[in-house]
């Protein structure tokens, strides 16, 4: 250990996997000892658990416990979403997941890559991404900026596997390096009004855009419907409404906690399925 290292001495509110694996972050990869190397825009951190405590290793100690949420208090958050309905097993099942505080930029084009995709391919796009056009760091490389990824054309991102999204990424990294969308703009507007404006991008609709909200701007008050979630909703509510319905109904029941519900809910899931 060294001095910036981060000690997270109690477990009950932190899983490395379950933080990872609750489907807001694709940059990682878990290594052969069992540890796990995480990026986020130019900076990396290793993290390794033990039974007892976790150890997140980087030269940014400040950024990753921003990262991970660390001055949150999960323990609360979790109490307070215990009574409310469907969430005692999902709670217990996930307990250690945290919202982690991602750059707007990087969530912005990794959900739109995400859209009916799967992580393999997805983490594979963006590895090339980055790789292309990202700044290299030495032995990895940051995740590129608005203007790296403007200067490329809707081919290269075909060339890259992104498919039909190529177009997407092209037009949207043009408009953020042009300055005809303002990402910092979002933190001055309520949720839905942010909703509305990230779907002004090519691309992002609005169970991305909710994603982006919550990932990137920690936005508490929003429920990204995906075919996880629908089927939380058909086995617990009992129906086949449309992902608009969903959201609104999810809303009201799990309300300023609507993110934390969301990630509960869509972990345990996914991962017993």
């Amino acid at each position: 250990m060294n001095n910036n290292d981060i000690i997270v001495s109690d477990l009950r509110d932190f899983d490395i996997r379950q933080i990872l694996d609750c489907g807001q972050i694709f940059r990682y990869v878990r290594n052969d000892d069992g540890s796990y190397t995480v990026y986020s825009t130019d900076k990396r951190c290793n993290v390794r658990q033990s039974d007892g405590y976790a150890v997140i290793g980087s030269d940014d100690k400040s950024y990753f416990t921003d990262f991970f949420d660390l001055s949150r208090d999960y323990s609360l958050i979790k109490s307070r979403l215990e009574s409310k309905p469907f969430m005692a097993e999902a709670i217990s099942y996930g307990s250690g997941i945290r919202i982690l505080n991602s750059q707007p930029w990087e969530m912005i084009i990794s959900f739109i890559i995400s859209a009916n995709n799967h992580i393999p391919r997805i983490k594979g796009i963006i590895d090339r991404l980055c790789t292309g056009l990202g700044k290299n760091m030495g032995d990895y490389y940051a995740f590129p900026s608005p203007e790296a990824m403007a200067s490329k054309d809707e081919d290269y991102y075909a060339s890259i596997g992104a498919g039909y999204r190529a177009a997407y990424l092209a037009k949207t990294a043009r408009a953020v390096a042009d300055g005809d969308f303002n990402i910092n703009a979002v933190y001055g507007m309520d949720s839905a009004s942010a909703g509305r404006y990230l779907c002004t991008l090519m691309g992002v609709g609005p169970k991305v855009a909710d994603c982006i909200l919550l990932f990137g701007y920690h936005r508490e008050d929003v429920f990204p419907v995906d075919t996880w979630i629908k089927k939380v909703y058909r086995d617990t509510l009992g129906g086949i409404d449309n992902n608009a319905v969903i959201r609104k109904r999810l809303i009201e029941i799990y309300g300023d906690l609507s993110g934390y519900a969301q990630q509960y809910l869509f972990f345990n899931k996914r991962d017993t399925n």
